[in-house]
C-alpha cells in the first residue's frame, strides 16, 4: 500500500542573499507558486508576501555564516489557511565553493481523521540528527531516531552507485534491480549484537525491482507492506534459524519503506519492522518517518557533496604539488607540507624550487586564500605561471607585477600571497621580493637568525600593485627560511610571536637540513590547525675549494 499525500517536509535552496536558488515540485505543491514564478526572487517576497523579512533574513544569514538555524513562521498556504511552517536552515557548500543555504519547511498539520494523533513532536527528536557531515554517522542517527518514536527496528541503505562513484539517479529512473548498501541497523532491545551479526553494515544487496523498497524508491513515496519478497525472506530464514534470541522475526507482518530523496536525487531507503501483533503503521506514522527520513537524507546529501569537494580538492592539490624538488648544485633544501587539520579543508599554499640558466634556482612560497577546490585552482594557475615567468629570466619584483595581474584575471577572484627568491649560489647572492606574504628569515651558521626586513607588497590579485626586491649576500653556511602563515600563526600566537618562535628553533649550521625541517614543523604545527602549512629551507653550502 502507498500512503497517499505523506511529501510534509519540502526542501529548498536560497543564495545567502534570501534569494531562491533551487525550488521543486514539492515545494510548488506546498507554497503554490511555480518555479518560474519564485527563481531568483526573494523568497520573502515570493512566499511571505514581504511579511517576515527580519525573522527569516536573521535565520538566513545565521546558516550562511555556519550555524543551522530553526524558524517557526505563519503561513498562508493556497486555499487561505494560515499554517504554521518550520524552516530549518543549514549551510550547503556548492561545488564551486560557495555556501549557499539549504531549507528544510515542514507545515505543522493534524492527524488524519480516524487515527490516534501522535504526540507534538519536539525539534530534537526530528531533527536531532545529521549534526555532523558523515553519512554513516547521520544513517545511524536516523535508524536510532524511527526506531525511538515508530518501530522495534529499522535499517538504513544506501544507493551502492551512489557510494562507489557518486552517481546519483533520479527517483524516476528505472532498472531491473536495486543495488544498495547497508549502513546502520537499530532495534529497541537489547539483541542489538545479534542483529549486527547477522545483518553486518556495509553489506551489499540487490532487490527486485517489484520489491516494495524498490517501488518506494521508484515512486518517491512511502510504502506500506506485511511480508517480506521472497528473496529477503530466504535471507532472514538462513540467517536467524541460528540465533534463536531474533528468530521471532520470521513472523513480523508489520513494514514501512520510506525513500531517502535529497534535491530531487534518490540516496536509498529507510526500513521499518513492528513485531507481530504491534498494530499496523498508519498515515501519521508514515507521515512522521517521512518527515524525519527526508530530513536525514538532506543532511546526508550535504555530507555527501562535502566529501566530493574534499576529495576533489585533495586529488587537485596533490597533482599540483611537486612529489619532490631538484636539489640544485651548491643548495641543499628540505620541505615539508602539511594540510589541515580538518581534512575537509583543502587549503592553497604551494612551493617551488625552479632550476634557471647560469646555475640560478627560483625558490618560491605561496598561498592562496580560503579553502577547497576553489584556492586549490587558484594555487595551480599561480604555481604554473611563476615557473613561466621565472623561465624568462624576469627578477623577482618584476616577476610579482606580472603574477599581479594574472591573479586579477582568474575566474575565481581571489587573493594570494608569495614570496620569492632568485638564489645564485655561485656568487652567494639572494634578490628576494614578497607580496603581502610571510616574512623571509636568514639563519647563519653561528645560530643567530634575522627576520629580512622586505618592503611587505600588497597580496597577488588587489591590483595597482608595486612590488621591491631587496638583495643581499648569504652567509656562508646559511639557510634561508620561506615559509606560510598557517606554520606559525594559531588562535593562540600571532604572526610576530610566531617568527620568534621559529627563530628560536634554528639550530645554526646543523647538518642535518631535514631533521631541522622536522622538528621545526613538529614544534609548531599542531594536528588541529585550522589550516594548512607549508616549510622551505635553503642552504647554501660553501664552495669547494680548487684542485
Amino acid at each position: 500500500m502507498t500512503i497517499p499525500g505523506l511529501s510534509a517536509l519540502v526542501t529548498l535552496g536560497v543564495a545567502a542573499t534570501g534569494h531562491v536558488l533551487r525550488w521543486g515540485p514539492a515545494a510548488a505543491e506546498l507554497f503554490g507558486r511555480t518555479d518560474a514564478e519564485v527563481r531568483g526572487r526573494d523568497l520573502c517576497d515570493a512566499v511571505f508576501a514581504g511579511e517576515h523579512r527580519e525573522a527569516f533574513g536573521a535565520a538566513v544569514a545565521r546558516a550562511a555564516a555556519g550555524t543551522p538555524s530553526v524558524t517557526l513562521l505563519p503561513v498562508r498556504l493556497p486555499g487561505g489557511a494560515v499554517v504554521p511552517v518550520e524552516f530549518r536552515c543549514e549551510p550547503v557548500t556548492e561545488a564551486t565553493g560557495e555556501v549557499t543555504v539549504g531549507i528544510s519547511a515542514l507545515p505543522h498539520r493534524d492527524s488524519p481523521p480516524g487515527e490516534d494523533p501522535l504526540p507534538e513532536e519536539p525539534d530534537q527528536a526530528v531533527f536531532g540528527i545529521g549534526a555532523t557531515l558523515d553519512l554513516r554517522q547521520t544513517a545511524r542517527e536516523l535508524a536510532d531516531a524511527l526506531v525511538s518514536r515508530l518501530c522495534y527496528g529499522a535499517g538504513v541503505y544506501l544507493l551502492e552507485r551512489l557510494l562507489v562513484d557518486d552517481h546519483l539517479p533520479s527517483h524516476e529512473d528505472g532498472g531491473s534491480r536495486v543495488v544498495v548498501r547497508r549502513m546502520a541497523l537499530s532495534v529497541a532491545d537489547g539483541t542489538q549484537p545479534e542483529w549486527s551479526s547477522a545483518f553486518p553494515a556495509d553489506e551489499v544487496i540487490a532487490f527486485p525491482a517489484d520489491t516494495p523498497v524498490a517501488r518506494s524508491m521508484t515512486t518517491g513515496r512511502p510504502v506500506v507492506f506485511t511480508a517480506l519478497d521472497s528473496t529477503t525472506f530466504g535471507r532472514f530464514v538462513h540467517r536467524l534459524s541460528i540465533r534463536p534470541r531474533i528468530n521471532d522475526a520470521l513472523n513480523y507482518d508489520g513494514f514501512l519503506t520510506v525513500p531517502l530523496i535529497a534535491r530531487g536525487n534518490v540516496l536509498g531507503f529507510a526500513i521499518l519492522a513492528r513485531r507481530s501483533g504491534d498494530r499496523p503503521f498508519g498515515v501519521a506514522e508514515g507521515g512522521l518517518a517521512r518527515r524525519i527520513a527526508d530530513h536525514a537524507a538532506v543532511c546526508m546529501d550535504n555530507g555527501r557533496l562535502y566529501d566530493r569537494e574534499r576529495r576533489t580538492s585533495k586529488t587537485l592539490q596533490r597533482s599540483l604539488l611537486p612529489v619532490a624538488l631538484k636539489t640544485p648544485p651548491g643548495m641543499r633544501i628540505a620541505h615539508r607540507y602539511l594540510p589541515a587539520g580538518q581534512t575537509s579543508r583543502i587549503g592553497g599554499d604551494w612551493y617551488d624550487a625552479i632550476p634557471l640558466p647560469g646555475g640560478n634556482v627560483g625558490l618560491v612560497v605561496g598561498d592562496a586564500m580560503g579553502h577547497g577546490t576553489a584556492a586549490a585552482l587558484v594555487m595551480g594557475q599561480l604555481r604554473t605561471a611563476v615557473r613561466i615567468l621565472a623561465r624568462l629570466g624576469l627578477p623577482p619584483a618584476e616577476l610579482l607585477g606580472h603574477l599581479d595581474e594574472i591573479a586579477q584575471e582568474l575566474t575565481t577572484a581571489q587573493f594570494a600571497t608569495c614570496v620569492y627568491a632568485l638564489c645564485d649560489p655561485g656568487r652567494r647572492l639572494l634578490t628576494i621580493a614578497r607580496a603581502g606574504h610571510v616574512p623571509p628569515l636568514i639563519a647563519a651558521a653561528d645560530g643567530s637568525s634575522e627576520i629580512i626586513d622586505l618592503p611587505p607588497g600588497l597580496p597577488l590579485g588587489v591590483g595597482e600593485a608595486s612590488y621591491e626586491a631587496l638583495e643581499l649576500h648569504v652567509p656562508e653556511d646559511g639557510t634561508l627560511i620561506l615559509c606560510t602563515d598557517g606554520l606559525i600563526e594559531s588562535r593562540t600566537r600571532d604572526m610576530d610571536a610566531g617568527l620568534e618562535e621559529l627563530r628560536s628553533l634554528l639550530p645554526g649550521a646543523s647538518p642535518d637540513i631535514e631533521g631541522t625541517c622536522d622538528a621545526i614543523v613538529k614544534h609548531l604545527h599542531a594536528g588541529e590547525s585550522s589550516d594548512d602549512a607549508t616549510l622551505l629551507l635553503a642552504r647554501l653550502e660553501p664552495a669547494e675549494p680548487p684542485r
